[in-house]
């Protein structure tokens, strides 16, 4: 995993950005988002699958060439009729910095936590990741898309903590409300698998967000 966080960095000094990123003003976008999640948690060979609600939001700064994006989401997860799980109150969030290191694509680094509720207990998975975004256009102002890849090089869970590897993977399609409109729709997925000794964390999540300001 370490190799994979070399080569994001490495690609970032090796680019350049591209002339059409030259205008340096600050530029923000936020997003009202809700979402349905499965989740498969594994402890010591025994798997409980869940499913419920999450909503939150993001918020964007972009700038030439560096950019943050921060994630906030909470909701209430339930087991399926086949599982003796308990139901669980979910909080995540993210903080990233990212840098553009070509006019398509887009490297991203920092912390992402989930924390579940289970009656009195709780259970927090705290990593880093390293990321990677590109975007397409399908029409131009009007439609794109994008696919974002990541790896976990650091991170644990539990308390004492227990040292937690991942990956991820996700994309959708986002489309204007109008030609002229600041507001965008995206419609995405996107699968984290999270891992520890003696402990499995997948979840998949398809989201439906309201977007102002042209997504980066």
């Amino acid at each position: 995993m370490k190799s994979f966080v070399v080569a994001l960095i490495g690609l970032a000094l090796l680019t350049r950005v591209a002339p059409a990123q030259d205008d340096r003003r600050l530029r923000f976008t936020v997003t009202g988002l809700a979402g349905q999640q499965l989740v498969q948690s594994t402890a010591d060979d025994v798997t409980d699958k869940l499913s419920g609600h999450l909503m939150g939001f993001e918020g964007v700064m972009v700038g030439s060439p560096f950019m943050v994006r921060v994630r906030y989401g909470e909701g209430r997860i339930k087991p399926k009729p086949e599982s003796n799980a308990e139901a669980r109150d979910v909080v995540s969030g993210e903080a990233l910095f990212g840098v553009r290191a070509l006019p398509w694509l887009s490297l991203w680094v920092g912390p992402s936590a989930r924390a579940y509720t289970v009656g009195e207990s709780d259970q927090r998975w705290l990593v880093w990741w390293g990321r990677a975004m590109a975007r397409g256009t399908l029409m131009p102002g009007r439609m794109q898309t994008y696919v974002e890849l990541g790896g976990v090089f650091g991170g644990n869970v539990g308390n004492p903590g227990l040292k937690a590897g991942g990956r991820m993977a996700s994309g959708g399609l986002e489309m204007r409300f109008g030609a002229m409109s600041n507001f965008w729709g995206r419609l995405g997925y996107g699968i984290e698998s999270l891992h520890a000794d003696g402990l499995r964390e997948t979840v998949e999540t398809l989201t439906l967000s309201v977007i102002y300001g042209l997504p980066q």
